[in-house]
């Protein structure tokens, strides 16, 4: 049976890699909180996307785990310096890299999805 609110609810998947479909590395509903895999019906979520900034679990404030400011990711509540990836219109880079293997592949483009995959690939 299906729940209205999953009929009603946008989902996006990432995928680990440059692959584009088969089981997703993380679901994203509704543009802001983050499940593992293909399951949205566990309590709570991994992370939460809130502008910018990546949280564990429900929070929605405090320190994140993860910013982004253009299309570099930091670690923490840096948005300078090294960062731990790049991202590119539908996958992500390792570190500064321009060129190479994806970590993680969206292929919606979606820039929260790519934002929460390349953490999740990364430090998750």
């Amino acid at each position: 049976m299906i729940l209205l609110m999953e009929l009603l609810s946008d989902y996006d998947r990432a995928f680990a890699g440059i692959t584009q479909a088969g089981t997703p590395l993380i679901t994203v509903v509704d543009n802001f909180r983050v499940f593992k895999g293909a399951s949205v019906r566990s309590v709570t979520p991994l992370y939460t996307v809130s502008g910018n900034k990546l949280f564990k679990g429900l929070s929605v404030s405090g320190m994140p785990l993860a910013r982004f400011s253009g299309d570099l990711i930091f670690q923490g509540n840096q948005v300078s310096g090294v960062p731990i990836a790049r991202m590119k219109k539908t996958f992500s880079l390792k570190g500064i890299s321009t060129s190479g293997t994806p970590i993680v592949t969206v292929p919606s483009g979606n820039i929260a999805t790519l934002f929460a995959a390349t953490y999740h690939a990364l430090r998750g």
